[in-house]
């Protein structure tokens, strides 16, 4: 699969990703109506991790499963930390005090942080283009998080706050899992991280104090259903496509998720998007595309030619 050409079946992979990612904020806010937000991660990404069980010893053994854990484990250990357990977590707790839709934009700022921590930890490249743009990025964030004022004990900032979290873990585990696909297959990669992540939100789960279980039909079939698919086929469906394709070229299908989100979040929520959010959303798309698609250098270009 060419770096630079996406196909169209890589095109339907990443876009039914993004759909998935962007229907699940929804599915998040109902669900928490129900269970406890680590409770309803661990139960949701353990049955997504026992799906992927099945499909890594269907394409090998159980024993070379293990053996190439072993010879890897402490960065499947740290996808599951900052890919799976950390994040959801986070984004399931901040997700109790505030909107799909706000939740959806920050975390759409995920990029930026990726870009940072590709800096520290990759040791890239820190061009004008991607200062500027990050810059522009995190003060829209910034303003977002704020625009109601800042109150540690006001529980719409301290959830916003904590999705912001959550987009930061989000990104360290996109270098990370960069990383680990360029020496393991995407449904070993995916399969790892989901166990590893799970196994952890299980061992947290009894130290949240005063969670309640609601299990109904219709809170299973969201179970099964984020599970599945955003837990599952969306990870899966984007780490085959990342195999290939570089971290930032697949910036303007992650732009969409908010897109999604917002959408799904007004027909099965009711709720209503202000202009302000529209305006500061609009900032952080900017800033990323700037950052990532050296816009500047290829102005001044344009300009000397």
């Amino acid at each position: 699969m060419s770096e630079s050409r996406y196909t169209p079946l890589t095109v339907i992979m990443v876009l039914s990703a993004v759909f998935m990612w962007g229907a699940s904020f929804s599915l998040l806010k109902i669900g928490l109506d129900y269970l406890p937000p680590i409770g309803f991660a661990a139960i949701r990404y353990g049955i997504a991790a026992i799906k992927m069980v099945v499909v890594i010893i269907y394409r090998s053994t159980f024993s070379g499963m293990l053996k190439e854990f072993r010879s890897d484990w402490k960065l499947f250990f740290m996808l599951g930390v900052v890919g799976i357990a950390l994040p959801n977590a986070l984004l399931n707790l901040g997700l109790q005090h505030t909107t799909a839709s706000l939740s959806s934009i920050i975390q759409a700022s995920g990029p930026v942080y990726t870009i940072i921590f590709a800096v520290i930890l990759l040791r890239e490249g820190l061009g004008v283009d991607k200062v500027v743009g990050s810059v522009i990025a995190i003060t829209g964030t910034v303003l977002l998080l704020v625009q109601d004022g800042v109150d540690l004990n006001d529980v719409t900032f301290t959830g916003n706050l904590l999705v912001l979290l959550s987009a930061m873990s989000y990104a360290i585990s996109g270098v990370v899992t960069k990383m680990a696909l360029k020496r393991h297959h995407p449904i070993n990669v995916t399969g790892w991280s989901l166990i590893i992540g799970s196994l952890l939100l299980c061992l947290v789960t009894p130290l949240e104090v005063g969670g309640v279980y609601t299990l109904n039909s219709e809170v299973w079939v969201i179970i099964l259903v984020l599970a599945l698919f955003p837990g599952c086929l969306a990870f899966l469906f984007y780490n085959y496509v990342l195999r290939t394709k570089e971290v930032s070229s697949l910036a303007f299908f992650i732009y969409l998720v908010p897109m999604f989100a917002i959408v799904i979040a007004h027909l099965s929520l009711g709720e209503i998007v202000s202009l302000d959010m529209v305006l500061l959303a609009g900032m952080v798309i900017a800033g990323l595309a700037v950052a990532q698609y050296k816009l500047i250098s290829r102005w001044r270009n344009d300009g000397e030619d």
